[in-house]
């Protein structure tokens, strides 16, 4: 069952420089989209899209089966998170557990309750200990899991990651990572990437490979990882895992697909 509809969707912004042409898709309930693409290529024109922070000239988005308009909007935004590319810019309380707070705050949340959810969701992105920490004091990747912390104690169906591990390093990259794939497989939340990392996109159960505001390709990954001269001819690499799989195959070893980030080659078949 799809709980995003895309449909003919369009956009320019006020310099009438065209972004998105006629993309349409569909996200299932529970899956894990990644949609990636070169800087420029619309992908964070949809996520602030489905997000209802700009509004389309052409089109429909349909979110969990509401049409996504003026009327529907707050209804649509309590079922949908985000989680935008700067941790710095998304923080509002002087500690952790006054961020996590802020949102609950803004829901009317009985503030008796509030303890025990904010515990509770701290907990999911491993900051329960850090609760009354100054945000400043912070890594990124800790800023990240407390803006998805705050994200989850308002309960949503649906979390877009908006290049969210882009300016972390290494380490925070593996982090956040790890807790987007621990949140499709254990809590089993719908989640969007928008990324231009493709290695982001092994885990994923569905991408949309975007190119110049079109929508480019739609597929799982392994039967987008195996065009890779289509991937090429606009500038994208493939994962490393799939670079090693291409080179076995070229030398007659046939290898299946692996979906593990954490080792190079699982499962090779003779």
């Amino acid at each position: 069952m799809s709980i995003v509809e895309v449909r003919n969707i369009s956009f320019a912004y006020e310099d009438n420089h065209d972004v998105l042409h006629d993309v349409s898709f569909n996200i299932e309930k529970g899956s894990y989209t990644a949609i990636v693409g070169h800087n420029g290529s619309g992908k964070s024109t949809i996520a602030k899209l489905m997000a209802g922070l700009l509004e389309f000239q052409k089109g429909t988005i349909t979110i969990d089966g509401k049409l996504l308009n003026e009327e529907n909007i707050t209804d649509i935004r309590s079922k949908l998170g985000i989680v935008f590319q700067n941790p710095d810019n998304q923080f509002i309380g002087s500690t952790v557990r006054d961020d996590i707070a802020f949102g609950l705050e803004n829901y009317s949340v009985d503030p008796s309750k509030m303890d025990e959810i904010i515990d509770k969701f701290s907990d999911v992105v491993g900051m329960r200990e850090y609760l009354d920490r100054e945000p400043s004091n912070l890594s990124g990747g800790q800023k990240q899991r407390v803006a998805i912390a705050g994200i989850l104690a308002m309960n949503p169906e649906i979390i877009i990651f908006d290049e969210a591990t882009s300016m972390l390093d290494p380490k925070g990259k593996s982090e956040i990572k790890n807790v987007i794939y621990e949140l499709h497989n254990e809590k089993k939340l719908t989640i969007i990437s928008i990324t231009h990392d493709i290695e982001e996109a092994i885990n994923s159960d569905h991408v949309i490979v975007m190119n110049q505001g079109y929508k480019y390709m739609d597929d799982t990954p392994d039967n987008i990882f195996k065009k890779t001269k289509e991937l090429r001819k606009i500038g994208l690499d493939i994962p490393f895992t799939y670079q090693v799989k291409e080179a076995l195959c070229d030398v007659g070893i046939k290898v299946d697909y692996v979906k593990d980030l954490k080792g190079l080659v699982d499962e090779i078949c003779q």
